[in-house]
């Protein structure tokens, strides 16, 4: 059970860490982006993407179908809790984001290397988007676990309604009523039709 959690955590952390990857270059260069993605030995990610959304697609599948077969299994692992979920995904999108960038430093001749590939030319916007898609990890991932729980959940049994008590009234509060019609006091009727 645990092994279908940490699965699905995997996938939304890839596609989390090609995102930052992605959305660093974009707020940094602007229109430009793809050109520089393409002059710092990043042609390799145009492969990912389609990989990723394959995975996606497969993750959200496996978790249809887990929802589905979620009354005959026995008890889910419950998810961390949101904050611990959040750190650790914003940690580990910026681990993943900070080792790509050195290992292309390393391998490409376009990239700049060491700390300066990582941080430099607006690299810095890596550490609020790693906290702001950690955060929408996180929440997909308490979601999911969520989802699974309300729907392992017995089916909830809603009574019958139960018929009407015949209201009593008073003799007197009857003949109150009957008072006020009997005075001719309970209000006109419905005007005549015109003809």
């Amino acid at each position: 059970m645990a092994r279908h959690w940490k699965l699905r955590a995997g996938t939304l952390l890839a596609a989390g860490a090609y995102g930052l990857h992605q959305l660093r270059y974009l707020l940094a260069y602007g229109s430009d982006s793809h050109h520089e993605l393409a002059s710092q030995g990043h042609a390799y990610l145009t492969f990912v993407a389609p990989l990723l959304a394959v995975l996606v697609v497969l993750s959200v599948l496996e978790l249809v179908l887990r929802i589905a077969g979620a009354r005959t299994e026995v008890g889910h692992p419950r998810a961390p809790r949101l904050r611990v979920l959040w750190s650790a995904a914003a940690a580990a999108l910026l681990g993943s984001y900070s080792a790509q960038e050195l290992v292309e430093g390393a391998v490409s001749r376009g990239h700049a290397a060491g700390l300066a590939g990582v941080f430099a030319h607006g690299g810095w916007v890596a550490i609020p988007l790693a906290i702001v898609l950690g955060l929408f990890v996180a929440l997909l991932l308490r979601g999911a676990a969520r989802v699974l729980e309300l729907a392992s959940e017995a089916q909830l049994r809603i009574a019958p309604p139960q018929p009407f008590l015949p209201i009593r009234r008073s003799r007197r509060a009857c003949a109150e009523a009957g008072s006020v019609l009997a005075r001719h006091i309970g209000g006109r009727g419905p005007p005549l039709p015109s003809v």
